[in-house]
């Protein structure tokens, strides 16, 4: 199913946005108190991790790489791309440092907002370009699910 190095690198990506996602959902939780927010930020979070858990479970061993992503193959990822500097959502992110500059709610809803809709772009076009169904399926699934975030989004955003 995966022979293009293409491939092989959508499914890393993929990886790398739903590890992300869940890692910068699940920061966001500890900082705000908002029972509204937390729901939202839990909910986004435990989807990112689902989604993380598919790519896992589902492509990591038929393009060849272990059971999850590690830091090491995440490195040599960063190390091998292209000058330039990768989007915010394939690369490692300190977390920590992006949580620390959020002030508000609404920033940190704005950031996710944004990053949602890139995730629905990646994902659109991944599906586009999937050699088979049953991959164009997953991909499709995901975008989905993305515009699904988005739209829970810009809901809390448009209360506060």
């Amino acid at each position: 199913m995966f022979e293009q190095f293409e491939e092989q690198e959508a499914v890393k990506k993929s990886a790398m946005i739903e590890k992300n996602g869940f890692a910068f959902y699940s920061q966001l939780i500890n900082k705000f108190s908002d029972a509204k927010i937390l729901e939202i930020l839990k909910k986004l979070r435990d989807d990112e991790k689902k989604h993380l858990d598919t790519i896992e479970n589902r492509y990591f061993k038929e393009v060849g790489f272990g059971d999850t992503i590690t830091e090491e193959e995440i490195e040599v990822e960063l190390y091998v791309e292209a000058k330039g500097v990768p989007d915010l959502f394939t690369r490692n992110i300190d977390m920590t440092k992006l949580i620390a500059s959020i002030d508000t709610p609404q920033q940190a809803l704005e950031l996710a907002m944004d990053t949602e809709r890139h995730s629905v772009v990646f994902f659109e076009n991944l599906a586009k370009e999937a050699s088979t169904e049953e991959v164009r399926h997953i991909y499709t699934a995901l975008a989905n699910e993305e515009k699904s975030h988005v739209e829970q989004i810009r809901v809390i955003l448009a209360s506060i």
